[in-house]
């Protein structure tokens, strides 16, 4: 044992005045008393108070030098050396992944790895802080800087398991910057409580001294790494496949549902370390919830393996639904059977006269709304004003005339020279063979991303404003060769895809859990409702922008309504654990931290743990003891003298 302040010892010299005090004679006043029966014990009490006679036993006296002594050792700070991974101030990493749920470790990985937690708070020594970092999807950083060790151990179990990856190249900058608020000179370990699903590569190096503490024991697992929907000839085929991480053979049940009903199962052998893949086909085209599940082999097993999160995927079957498009045009054909030929709407063009549209004519919209309005060179009037009006919808808006989301301040002829952006909505459009003779100057708006330009102007932009999606071609269709082109019907389909897409939810057939989806509610939609696979309900109101939802962290069916005055319209997606890095929970004996290879941390360190707390608490008990013995004695005397 040592002494971390052993000075402190010198206090130690305050139990000679509580000796003198015991031991000097007390000033006594002379008093006439009735009866001399008394004086045999006043002799006794002047006798117990000679000064400098040797000390008699005293109870008081006792439990006041072992207070003082109480006091003393704890403020001198007496510390054991103890067995610990890390000393020092502290950087603790807990990996909240999908993997940290595997159950080979009672009762999960990532329990225990809370439980290594917990003792490293409680070694924590007073001089020393710990910074808790929880590593997960949207790493955060539970406790900075902490050395309460109440607020460190509330601040752990306000850590939750995630069913997703995790972002370590964040989690690594939150550990580099605690590290270095470390103060000067003070000696600072980073402690990764994981079992080893990190990258590989492309991680930065940290600070300190970085100890890797491994969690978990087993690499059994089965999983259900795919399952997607096609569209076939005579309905949709689903396919899937079943991985095997484990080091053995495996045999399963491989069940799978439709609405919630089981419609085909089989029994299936995985080789160890590899896959198999199957394939249902003639399934309905309709609106479908599909799930594929497994199951032991064995109806005595109770568990499959270690990790319930990929036993089990979802996809849904969602029909591509026709978005309605209102086209209001002096005349194109070229527009009109591009238009015509997208499966994905319906075109509708509006004549108001058996002429074509002029300029100035009043051309009021309809009553019903669309999902895309086309306006060709001509916007809509107000019946009522004569003014020109936008609809309250997506627009495509070709050589537009001045509006109210940019302007228009002339035209251009220095088009020769097409530049096109990387954008998605580019691709596959070539316009190497594309000439424009002339275009409007349209100051392109901040909302908007440039697409095509030709002298610094642009000539197609795009983007979203107002809750609505905005494409615009600064040029009449009539003035280029745009529309002889084979980038003509790729354009306007990327376009027209972009403007009305037939789902509402913007998902691919699959999301990993955590990641944001985009919801476009369409014109009408007061009000979006998520219900999770929980049954947790997230009420949205629809804005100016797209809809951002987030809440994605449990795997399995969304279901999204989207609420207008009149109408209801359900869609939905799926959210799968489809990582092979978490799937793979073989526990891992090395990490690797820049370009080092850190490996699991066997060796435990000399860490000194301080006694002090018990000592002051055993000496405020004390005192406690003797506050009571001192009273009881006056009680007893006082009732004696009555």
């Amino acid at each position: 044992m040592n002494l971390l302040a052993p000075s402190w010892l010198l206090l130690g010299l305050l139990a000679l005045p509580i000796l003198l005090l015991y031991m000097l004679k007390l000033h006594r006043r002379e008093v006439t008393v009735s009866s001399t029966l008394l004086w045999l014990a006043a002799l006794r009490d002047r006798q117990a108070n000679t000064p400098w006679q040797r000390l008699r036993r005293n109870l008081l006296l006792f439990l006041q030098l072992l207070i003082l002594a109480g006091l003393t050792l704890a403020l001198s700070r007496p510390a054991l050396m103890v067995r610990s991974v890390a000393t020092g101030s502290l950087v603790v990493i807990l990996d909240a992944s999908a993997s940290m749920a595997a159950a080979d470790v009672s009762p999960t990985r990532f329990e225990a790895a809370r439980q290594v937690a917990r003792r490293l708070i409680q070694e924590l020594g007073s001089q020393s802080r710990m910074t808790l970092i929880l590593a997960s999807r949207h790493p955060a950083v539970l406790a900075a800087g902490e050395s309460d060790k109440t607020r460190l151990h509330s601040a752990l179990d306000s850590a939750q398991q995630t069913h997703g990856s995790a972002d370590w190249k964040t989690t690594f900058a939150l550990a580099a910057g605690a590290a270095s608020s470390t103060p000067a000179g003070q000696q600072v370990t980073i402690l990764i409580l994981s079992d080893g699903g990190l990258p590989d590569q492309g991680l930065p190096p940290l600070p300190g001294e970085v100890r890797f503490v491994p969690i978990g024991s087993a690499s059994d697992n089965l999983a259900v790494s795919a399952l997607a929907l096609r569209k076939a000839p005579a309905g949709s085929e689903l396919f899937a496949r079943v991985n095997n991480y484990g080091p053995q053979a495996r045999q399963a049940v491989l069940s799978f549902y439709r609405n919630g009903q089981l419609f085909s199962a089989r029994q299936i052998e995985v080789p160890a370390k590899g896959e198999v893949t199957f394939s249902l086909e003639d399934l309905p085209a309709d609106q479908s919830l599909y799930r594929a599940a497994l199951s032991p082999a064995d109806a005595a097993e109770k568990q499959l393996d270690f990790l319930d999160l990929d036993n089990s995927a979802d996809a849904v079957s969602q029909p591509i639904s026709q978005g309605s498009v209102l086209l209001v045009t002096r005349g194109n054909f070229f527009l009109e059977q591009a238009l015509a030929a997208i499966p994905s709407i319906s075109p509708y063009r509006a004549l108001a006269t058996p002429s074509p549209l002029e300029e100035g004519d009043i051309f009021p919209l309809p009553n019903e709304p669309f999902d895309l309005y086309v306006l060709d060179g001509i916007l809509p009037t107000n019946p009522k004003t004569g003014l020109p009006i936008l609809p309250d919808g997506n627009l495509l808006l070709i050589n537009p005339p001045p509006t109210t989301l940019f302007t228009v301040t002339g035209v251009f002829s220095d088009t020769a020279s097409l530049r096109p952006s990387d954008h998605p909505l580019m691709q596959y459009v070539d316009w190497s063979a594309v000439h424009v003779a002339q275009a409007r100057i349209i100051q392109p708006p901040e909302w908007a991303e440039m697409l095509v330009s030709a002298a610094g102007k642009p000539l197609v932009f795009a983007g979203e404003t107002g809750n609505r999606r905005v494409a615009v071609i600064a040029f009449d269709l009539h003035d280029s060769d745009l529309p002889l082109q084979i980038a003509f019907p790729v354009l306007m389909s990327n376009l027209v895809n972009y403007l009305a897409p037939s789902q509402s939810v913007q998902a691919v057939d699959s999301l990993q859990p955590g990641e944001a989806v985009s919801i476009l509610p369409g014109a009408g939609i007061q009000q979006v409702a998520i219900v999770t696979p929980l049954q947790h309900i997230y009420t949205l109101t629809p804005g100016e922008d797209a809809l951002q939802f987030n809440q994605t962290d449990a795997p399995g069916i969304y279901s999204v309504n989207l609420l207008a005055e009149e109408s209801q319209k359900v869609e939905f997606f799926a959210v799968n654990l489809f990582d092979e890095a978490e799937s793979d929970i073989t526990p891992k004996a090395a990490i690797q931290v820049g370009r080092k290879a850190v490996m699991a941390a066997q060796e435990q360190k000399l860490a000194q743990r301080e006694l002090w707390e018990w000592l002051a608490a055993l000496a405020l008990l004390i005192l406690g003891v003797e506050w009571w013995v001192y009273h009881r004695r006056q009680s007893v005397a006082s009732l004696w003298r009555r």
